[in-house]
């Protein structure tokens, strides 16, 4: 399951009075790599709600904060699809800067795939072989699922 880098600059408003990014920007920051990773995938946020009916709200986030992202730091949101089956996916993100890789942050999301009305649904064959990047699910597998 590829890794997708998406690059991008703190910005002023992001940050707090000691220049330092606010921890609550990372969320945003993995959010923006998860929706660079599914575009590059040939799926928008958009089409997948409108044109397949699936939503991904989120049921799990954590991050883990190992050094301060700084006003103007030009940073990279290394995104990875963790798992997948048919009713949840899971990513993990790395915040890094690009001179050198040092690493800033890392953490996961968790999402169910949801109808319009936030209750569960399977994800289409179609969209978990895309997502997957290979076949659909074993028999067994879409039981669990």
């Amino acid at each position: 399951m590829n890794e997708e880098i998406t690059g991008f600059r703190v910005r002023y408003p992001e940050i707090d009075r000691m220049g330092i990014a606010h921890h609550s920007h990372y969320f945003v920051w993995f959010e923006l790599g998860r929706t660079e990773w599914m575009r590059r995938r040939g799926m928008t946020y958009r089409q997948l709600e409108e044109e397949q009916g699936v939503f991904f709200p989120l049921i799990e986030a954590r991050a883990r904060f190992r050094a301060p992202a700084l006003y103007d730091e030009e940073l990279q949101v290394i995104t990875r699809l963790e798992s997948i089956s048919r009713l949840e996916v899971r990513f993990e993100y790395r915040i890094v800067r690009p001179e050198g890789g040092r690493l800033l942050a890392e953490g996961i999301t968790g999402h169910v795939a949801a109808d319009d009305r936030g209750r569960p649904r399977r994800l289409p064959v179609e969209l978990y072989e895309r997502l997957h990047g290979g076949s659909a699910p074993s028999s067994e597998e879409s039981s669990r699922a």
